[in-house]
């Protein structure tokens, strides 16, 4: 009898441990955190960009929890010798990630990437038993995450430092140019105003694609540059006068990128075009063009715009 009862006993409280442990498992997140260092052949202006740029995160970011990993928030913190970037993802399941991303220049080439993620299971039971007992699982997604990070800026496809890059055939073509120095701080003045002298001297037939049109500036110092409006024109026009000149291009391949800058303020995403141009094998042929409507953006005095770049290349392959 006594043994039964002790039986009974020890069954007890084998079952109350087991409910108290399921009870755990159900109530009480499991969360661990992995770390490591990964070295990536880029600049830092470039390392900063990939990694805010949380709208393209799925081209190298993977999740099996999340389809569109994208981060519900994001915080740079600068320091002397580095950047700091503190992520978290997120579902309605009680999943979370939270990282923290640690850039720092090794050398003129090169950055230190020291990543470190903290994931957290609240809910689902399984995962967090294979959290516990099985963690290289969620390690190994982790370490193939910084390899497609690194993938992705060495060797980029068409998303690149926040930029989308889109490659075409631009038709032959004829431009009529306007050119003149001008005071820096003058420059969206002098575009409209460089823009309407053209307008105003050709034929409205000659003008392709009206209310669209071309510019390009070379900075000379810190209060003047060299700026050049330029209008597509008909096949049958023949010479233009000074002070104008005519361009008659030949069909050239080229690479477009849309960018929200101030039209003065686009030398960032001209740095990283150029690094991407090399990447792929290609060389700027002739300067970039910025392509400008003006019903869109120049009856902005002030603020970002809407622009898009255009830069003729020739390959090196």
């Amino acid at each position: 009898m006594n043994l039964f009862i002790q039986g009974k006993k020890i069954v007890s409280v084998v079952l109350v441990v087991f409910l108290a442990v399921v009870f755990a498992l159900l109530v009480i997140p499991m969360h661990r955190t992995y770390r490591a260092e990964i070295e990536v052949n880029s600049d830092e202006l470039i390392t900063s960009r990939t990694l805010q740029d949380t709208a393209n995160w799925a081209y190298w970011y993977a999740d099996h929890e999340i389809l569109q990993p994208k981060p519900v928030s994001m915080i740079t913190e600068i320091s002397p010798k580095s950047k700091v970037f503190e992520y978290q993802l997120e579902d309605q399941n009680g999943y979370r990630k939270e990282g923290q991303v640690r850039a720092s220049q090794r050398n003129r080439w090169n950055m230190k990437i020291s990543w470190s993620e903290k994931l957290v299971y609240k809910t689902n039971i399984y995962k967090k038993l294979q959290l516990l007992f099985n963690p290289s699982v969620f390690r190994t997604a982790f370490l193939q995450n910084m390899v497609q990070f690194k993938n992705a800026i060495e060797h980029p496809g068409n998303t690149y430092g926040g930029l989308t890059f889109e490659r075409k055939e631009m038709p032959a073509t004829k431009l009529v140019t306007l050119t003149d120095t001008v005071a820096f701080s003058e420059v969206k003045d002098q575009i409209a105003y460089l823009y309407r002298r053209i307008t105003d001297h050709l034929p409205a037939e000659i003008i392709q694609n009206p209310g669209t049109f071309l510019s390009q500036y070379e900075v000379l110092n810190d209060s003047a540059v060299i700026l050049c409006v330029a209008v597509t024109a008909a096949d049958n026009l023949l010479d233009v006068k000074e002070p104008f000149d005519m361009i008659a291009m030949d069909e050239h391949p080229v690479v477009i990128i849309h960018t929200q800058r101030n039209y003065t303020d686009i030398d960032e995403d001209v740095s990283i075009m150029y690094e991407w141009l090399k990447k792929n094998d290609k060389r700027p042929a002739t300067s970039y063009w910025i392509k400008h409507t003006p019903s869109a953006d120049m009856a902005k005095a002030t603020g970002k715009n809407n622009f898009t770049i255009i830069q003729e290349v020739y390959s090196l392959k």
